[in-house]
């Protein structure tokens, strides 16, 4: 009896996680859906020139969430439309791909500046890249753990080459965190674990302190382009005309005249005004 009862629960399970599993990959995201930024978290970065915010890069890495229920790609969305087009978001599975990427950037543009953003097991990741790129001389603006509830108070866990830190915590299930020393502590008591990348807050939080890095990027004003070479002027019209040379008359043909000027014609070649002659209709000749 016990037995023949399971079966329906286990079917159920099956089919729940089938379900999931076909409709692709953050087909929950709508749970934790995000607006459109406000106003109020727009006005930060507008106060920044669009080529320093073009310098502002931006790697976000989820952890084990293949059905996205926290809604991270969201928030990359959420944090393009705060002006910054330069945000890379990925999986587990793309921490080494983002070191390469890492390194080309600050090789190609001396003027960057890294963001690391990650969420649950990606806030692990997020560590790992940061002391990934230590010995290439690239330093990390800002470090941002979202849920990383398995980290620890420990010097691994906060780069010495990182300039800011900041660990949001929420209610979560076995692990709960811990604060750490150098880091902005911030713990969300009205969300679940999976709540804290779309909370308000931390939205909030990321409009402000992006543009405060976007703020240390070195902004030099462009000259203006160079004037256009005026060209030159025309010369000026003349108004006192010198007369038309002379013809001689053997080459007076050559002249140009107009219809008023032309003679009379001949006599002969003019047609009559008046006729004498009785015009006689073609059907009555004989």
């Amino acid at each position: 009896m016990t037995q023949q009862g399971c079966w329906p629960r286990r079917l159920g399970r099956v089919l729940l996680v089938a379900l999931c599993l076909g409709t692709g990959p953050g087909c929950l995201s709508f749970v934790h859906s995000l607006d459109a930024p406000p106003r109020e978290q727009l006005r930060p970065s507008e106060m920044i020139p669009a080529c320093s915010r073009n310098h502002v890069h931006i790697f976000l890495l989820h952890g084990m969430d293949p059905l996205d229920l926290a809604n991270l790609s969201g928030l990359t969305e959420y944090i393009q439309a705060l002006g910054y087009i330069k945000t890379h978001y990925g999986q587990l599975y793309h921490l080494w791909e983002f070191k390469s990427e890492l390194r080309r950037i600050h090789l190609a543009d001396p003027d960057a500046r890294f963001v690391l953003i990650g969420f649950s097991f990606g806030a692990n990741l997020a560590r790992e890249l940061a002391n990934a790129v230590k010995d290439d001389g690239i330093a990390i603006d800002l470090l941002v753990y979202l849920g990383g509830n398995t980290l620890e108070n420990t010097p691994p866990n906060q780069p010495e080459h990182v300039q800011h830190i900041v660990n949001i915590l929420a209610a979560g299930c076995i692990w709960n965190g811990a604060t750490m020393d150098r880091a902005d502590n911030i713990h969300y008591t009205n969300v679940w674990h999976f709540g804290s990348p779309t909370h308000p807050q931390t939205r909030e939080l990321l409009s402000r302190e992006l543009a405060v890095v976007a703020g240390r990027v070195p902004y030099v004003e462009k000259p203006p382009p160079p004037g256009l070479e005026e060209a030159p002027r025309p010369r000026p019209y003349r108004t006192n005309k010198m007369p038309p040379p002379a013809i001689p008359p053997e080459w007076d043909f050559l002249r140009a005249r107009s219809v008023y000027e032309e003679p009379p014609q001949p006599e002969l070649a003019q047609a009559p005004r008046t006729s004498s002659v009785k015009r006689v209709p073609f059907a009555l000749r004989p």
